[in-house]
């Protein structure tokens, strides 16, 4: 049966506590990170969503922040929503941003919602406008590419309600890459997908 050396046993220890150390590193950096981010935006935007998730399924921490500006001008349909993703990258984190994905008002509609949904390395919004019976759901999805190490728009999907004869009619339309080709987070426009995906 063999024993550990003494040298071996400083090296195993070492490597744990390093890793260790390293970790809580990386977690700090992203805490002070968030923190900054959060401040710079107080001023004009409020906190709508904050999701926590491994989206590059490097075992550390990312971040996803979705703002809403505090103040709207109702006169025109207006693009201000900035998403903002802290994405870690080696021992360091990047941060990535886009206001141009969701509404931030819409005329004549009573609802305007939005919700943040997180799995794997895929991460959903979803915008719901509209009024009373007549509805529309949003769905954009990104996803973590690993060969490129980029965020790019993975499926694009409209499900439109709207009162029929006897009950409530839902049409659904779904769009992949296929459809519009590779676009990244931070190249990604509402009002220009629409003209890809026809």
């Amino acid at each position: 049966m063999k024993f550990l050396n003494i040298s071996s046993l400083y090296g195993i220890t070492f490597l744990f506590f390093s890793t260790i150390c390293s970790g809580q590193s990386t977690d700090l950096k992203l805490k002070k990170l968030t923190e900054r981010t959060k401040k710079s935006m107080q001023l004009d935007y409020i906190l709508e969503k904050e999701e926590s998730c491994d989206l590059n399924n490097d075992q550390k921490k990312d971040v996803i922040l979705v703002y809403k500006p505090k103040n709207i001008d109702k006169e025109l349909e207006s693009l201000d929503t900035p998403v903002i993703l802290l994405l870690s990258q080696n021992n360091d984190y990047i941060k990535l941003s886009n206001s141009n994905i969701l509404y931030s008002y819409i005329p004549d509609n009573s609802v305007l919602e939005n919700n943040l949904v997180t799995k794997n390395e895929y991460f959903t919004l979803e915008q719901t406008e509209g009024n009373g019976s007549n509805k529309r759901k949003t769905y954009i999805t990104f996803k973590f590419e690993k060969g490129s190490k980029q965020l790019l728009l993975s499926k694009y999907g409209i499900e439109t309600s709207f009162p029929g004869k006897n009950k409530i009619v839902t049409k659904t339309q779904l769009f992949s890459i296929k459809d519009f080709g590779k676009i990244k987070f931070e190249d990604f426009n509402t009002e220009t997908i629409s003209s890809l995906v026809k």
